[in-house]
């Protein structure tokens, strides 16, 4: 935890005077189309990206906020919005790639991709709102937030519902539709009409929540992959929705993505998903692949083992880059499955302070020694990953405090939701001085034979809970030393028992189990 808020302060970085201007990949050099007076970042990856990215940003944004660091995550936002307004005039899509000299290398609007950096920025607006309350930061991304959203969905030539568009995987032989992109999107839409709703902004947040439930409705029947793959689809081909199967990482973010109403994929398919991710064909010593193992078309056929008869057209790519471990971490946990998610959030903190394995002490890599990618120490200089890469400390700092100690801010609208889920094997967690909004949060849950108990103290109005050891049920609930009502909710994590704590303060919740 200590050295992942390290990782972040190290990657933050600032220019001043960037005369902004669209290179198209380092080959053109126009006159500038405008100029960034401060651009303030967290840089992508040490020595080789320290650059402002997009989609870096939108993944190590939750990092940030459960580190409390706001401030650079905010600026970063804005220098993204700054540039692609600049570049993309009033278009609402995302520049992808700026170098510290203005160059936006990737992302202006004759550029093909990449979608999902649009489809993520109302959510990582909507992440940062919570967690700081910061309504003027809100009100001031939001005009570019919903142009964004506007733009990702008229991204869609077949009207299926589907934006077209490059997403993470930036490998050949993909269908115009990515699977990401499908599941940014959604998260994207319903992250915006809370922005909206807190806006009052009635129109907008019924056009997001409406486009929303569309999506939402058609995703599993339009992306589970079915067979014994247990995964969903990478991409859909066109014309006709043909479902493409390559074993990508990003199969992973139906089970990552956590909107306001929780992951997306079916409780169902996310266990038998998760499951199959865990096998020797996806997951190695320091956590997940690149792309998974198995049968394939491709010339060098299939290199590791196979945990599915589907013939893919790509071959596996067994690097373990920190960010593919970092979003299975994340998956896991918002399943409740909290044993295997150790085996990745262990992954990347091994790579990190290992000794047998690091490169620079304390620095988290973006690529772990894997089978198909010897450590960076062992490679020359331009086939090695960067020493360190930001976006890895998701898979660190977001488990421990948002899924763990369940610390799931609204400060915005004044609220505060704690709810931990102890691991397996362990009977304490404890965090202090978790920073939201003005103030901090202080929260300790243990673990005996038949009591789970959890503290708090914050300055919000508080909703106090558990969630129950599967198989348990609840004898008796008291706050404070006092028997109390409560409710027990259903969730993706697990059952969870609630209880209104009401103003800010300090309090102790104590769940009798059987």
């Amino acid at each position: 935890m200590e050295w992942s808020k390290q990782n972040l302060a190290d990657s933050v970085q600032e220019a001043h005077d960037l005369r902004v201007f669209a290179s198209q990949e380092g080959t053109q050099f126009p006159p500038p189309a405008g100029t960034v007076h401060v651009a303030r970042w967290v840089g992508a990856g040490w020595p080789d990206y320290p650059w402002i990215f997009a989609t870096d940003a939108e993944y190590t944004a939750f990092a940030s906020v459960a580190a409390g660091q706001f401030e650079p995550i905010k600026a970063h936002l804005r220098a993204l919005r700054d540039i692609s307004e600049i570049v993309n005039g009033r278009s609402g899509k995302v520049v992808h790639e700026v170098t510290p000299d203005g160059q936006v290398y990737f992302g202006a609007n004759d550029d093909p991709g990449n979608t999902d950096e649009s489809a993520k920025f109302p959510s990582t607006v909507a992440l940062i709102w919570r967690w700081t309350g910061d309504d003027a930061f809100r009100d001031e991304m939001y005009d570019f937030a919903v142009r964004a959203m506007r733009h990702v969905t008229a991204l869609d030539a077949d009207a299926d519902g589907w934006p077209e568009g490059s997403g993470n995987v930036e490998r050949p032989g993909m269908g115009a539709e990515k699977l990401d992109v499908a599941v940014y999107t959604i998260r994207g839409l319903r992250d915006l009409a809370d922005l909206a709703s807190a806006r009052g902004d009635r129109a907008t947040a019924s056009w997001a929540t409406t486009q929303a439930q569309r999506r939402e409705r058609a995703f599993e029947q339009a992306w589970w992959y079915g067979g014994d793959a247990d995964a969903y689809a990478d991409s859909l081909s066109d014309p006709g929705n043909g479902k493409v199967f390559q074993r990508h990482w990003t199969g992973l973010t139906p089970m990552e993505a956590e909107s306001p109403g929780g992951p997306l994929a079916a409780t169902g398919h996310a266990h038998a998903a998760l499951a199959q991710r865990e096998r020797d064909c996806y997951t190695g010593e320091f956590g997940l692949f690149h792309t998974g193992s198995g049968p394939t078309s491709a010339p060098g056929g299939n290199t590791g083992p196979s945990c599915d008869s589907v013939v893919s057209g790509v071959p596996a790519e067994r690097a373990t880059f920190s960010l593919n471990t970092a979003v299975m971490a994340v998956a896991e946990g918002n399943y409740g499955r909290l044993g295997p998610q150790r085996r990745y959030t262990t992954g990347n903190a091994r790579i990190q302070l290992d000794p047998a394995v690091w490169e620079m002490p304390g620095a988290m890599p973006e690529v772990a020694p894997s089978p198909d990618f010897v450590a960076n120490i062992e490679r020359d200089f331009l086939s090695r990953s960067s020493v360190l890469q930001a976006w890895g400390a998701y898979g660190v700092l977001w488990p421990v405090v948002h899924q763990q100690l369940g610390v799931d801010p609204d400060v915005g609208r004044g609220r505060l939701s704690v709810v931990p889920a102890l691991p397996p094997g362990q009977d304490r967690i404890a965090g202090h001085d978790i920073r939201l909004g003005r103030g901090s949060l202080d929260v300790t849950a243990t673990r005996t034979a038949g009591t789970l108990t959890v503290s708090v103290r914050a300055a919000l109005k508080l909703t106090i809970g558990a969630v129950l050891p599967a198989g348990a049920s609840v004898t008796g609930v008291r706050l404070d030393g006092r028997p109390t009502a409560h409710q027990q909710r259903s969730t993706a994590r697990g059952t969870e028992v609630l209880v209104a704590a009401g103003a800010g303060g300090r309090h102790t919740l104590e769940v009798k189990l059987r």
